[in-house]
């Protein structure tokens, strides 16, 4: 963590307190991004756009070329087929913020550097907030939202894993694989684009290190273990733990499923409050979600347990 600098102490040059809060700033914000980036899981592996002005995006709705591929025969015309191609328009959400109050005199009788950790908690809970909004849209994408034309049809319903209450660890674990297959052979069939990924719960994450089959060397070649707490990769794709996940809830999913637009990245401000002594720091970003291709997510695949 670094060391804040207090630009209102006695004798202090005005010029140089400009200067100090200015690198105090930047400090700030650098750590509030690392906190950030650190914590963050879903942003980095969905569509993504930035706009520098408005109050929505258009991301590109591309279907599948569905026509039979033709023999041509010696002079005659081309027969021209269609691909379906439209768009899905993601509008801004409204500006949210996280902020936090530091009075310099409280700060001062601290035994410990707190602006540090206030920027890191700043940046852990925008990490979250936005993990969060991105769950709440990819689960409209099972039975919520309709495809577009040339698109897969979305599933109707979550995938059952048929997880016990009295099962054991390994079971529940060997049953959360079987239906990460599941949803593997769904997508598969469909022909569904983009790169993969799973989320699942601490505590099923830790279900599926106890399984039989995920750490089992009959079964993997280097994929974690009991000894390491981890497991890395299921049906080839790479697993992943969310706290934004509901209780027993699993999201298979690929890069196109749902898309980002962000109009403000986030940003930091540290501003000195003269009748309070002390200063308001915030971070604050403006961004869109919404659902692209609903085939591209087999949401809610659920391990909740049942008696």
């Amino acid at each position: 963590m670094a060391n804040y600098i207090h630009s209102n102490g006695i004798g202090t040059n005005t010029l140089d307190a400009h200067s100090d809060r200015a690198i105090a700033l930047k400090v700030f914000s650098g750590e509030v991004l690392t906190s950030f980036e650190e914590n963050n899981i879903f942003m980095g592996l969905v569509q993504t756009r930035t706009i520098s002005s408005g109050k929505s995006a258009s991301f590109p709705v591309i279907g599948s070329y569905t026509d039979a591929v033709a023999e041509h025969v010696p002079g005659t015309d081309i027969d021209v087929s269609g691909i379906a191609a439209g768009e899905r328009v993601i509008s801004i959400d409204n500006l949210k913020y996280a902020s936090v109050f530091v009075d310099n005199f409280e700060e001062a009788m601290a035994h410990y550097e707190v602006r540090g950790q206030y920027s890191t908690e700043m940046g852990r809970k925008l990490a979250q907030t936005i993990d969060g909004d991105v769950v709440t849209t990819l689960r409209t994408c099972v039975g919520g939202v309709a495809a577009a034309t040339g698109q897969p049809t979305p599933e109707a319903a979550a995938i059952d894993a048929g997880v016990l209450i009295a099962d054991a660890a390994s079971v529940k674990g060997n049953k959360i694989i079987d239906a990460m297959f599941q949803a593997q052979t769904i997508l598969d069939e469909k022909d569904v684009p983009g790169e993969r990924y799973v989320v699942v719960t601490p505590a099923d994450y830790y279900n599926l290190v106890q399984s039989d089959k995920g750490t089992n060397s009959d079964y993997t070649s280097g994929n974690g273990g009991i000894d390491a707490g981890k497991i890395t990769k299921i049906a080839g794709n790479n697993i992943l733990v969310s706290n934004r996940l509901a209780t027993g809830e699993i999201v298979v999913f690929t890069t196109n499923a749902i898309g980002i637009v962000k109009l403000l990245d986030i940003k930091s401000e540290a501003n000195y409050i003269p009748e309070k002594l002390g200063d308001l720091m915030t971070s604050s970003y403006a961004m869109g979600y919404g659902v692209l291709n609903p085939a591209c997510e087999i949401g809610r695949a659920s391990c909740r347990e049942r008696v």
